[in-house]
């Protein structure tokens, strides 16, 4: 083991870097993410104790991994989710207005909403699309893009509204969001975590 422990080092880091940039484009399977995530905490802990032999090379190619890992997936997030997924949620779209997608029975007069077509599940992160259809000139779609967060109850809506109009609906027009961030002339994105809204979309948005 100490031997190639530069090895297994460099191995580890490779294979959790993967992990990362894959789940950026898909949520992942648990699998992989319990083998790439075990076997770089295993050669972590490793490299902790051959440290103490004054071997740092291990650990500082360990640490960058981590440093790139928790630093850079955050930042591109959104522009990686917009680009990956616009397609498929143009195509949701042109669905919605030639009605091929059934809507659930809804009383609100901003929006109603709608069951996602099971092959742009990814696309949507939700079993229904929130839209406010009202003319084929005049809608406006939400896509929900991130995962809910693990055993949070206030629950996160982050995503991308879609105005055929081009201006950010209102409250009557659609539903109330605090604030929003302008991508192009249909697009914006939006989220209810203040935190996460400050911190995404910095290179995609106006």
């Amino acid at each position: 083991m100490k031997k190639y422990i530069i090895f297994f080092a460099i191995g580890s880091s490779i294979l959790l870097l993967f992990y990362t940039g894959f789940k950026l484009f898909d949520n992942g399977s648990f699998k992989f993410a319990l083998l790439s995530y075990g076997l770089f905490l295993f050669i972590f802990l490793y490299s902790i104790i051959y440290l103490f032999q004054n071997k740092w090379v291990p650990i500082t190619i360990q640490l960058i991994t981590l440093l790139i890992v928790f630093i850079l997936p955050p930042l591109i997030r959104t522009e990686v989710n917009f680009y990956h997924y616009k397609e498929d949620r143009e195509e949701i779209i042109r669905m919605l207005v030639d009605g091929e997608i059934k809507k659930e029975a809804s009383l609100d007069k901003g929006f109603s909403f709608y069951y996602t077509p099971p092959q742009y599940m990814n696309a949507v992160k939700s079993t229904t699309i929130r839209a406010g259809m009202h003319s084929k000139n005049k809608f406006f779609v939400f896509f929900q893009s991130a995962e809910q967060p693990f055993l949070e109850m206030r629950g996160l809506t982050e995503g991308f509204i879609y105005s055929s109009t081009g201006e950010f609906p209102t409250a009557k027009e659609f539903d109330y969001y605090m604030d929003y961030k302008k991508i192009d002339n249909h697009w914006y994105f939006v989220s209810n975590d203040l935190e996460r809204f400050d911190s995404s979309c910095l290179f995609l948005c106006e």
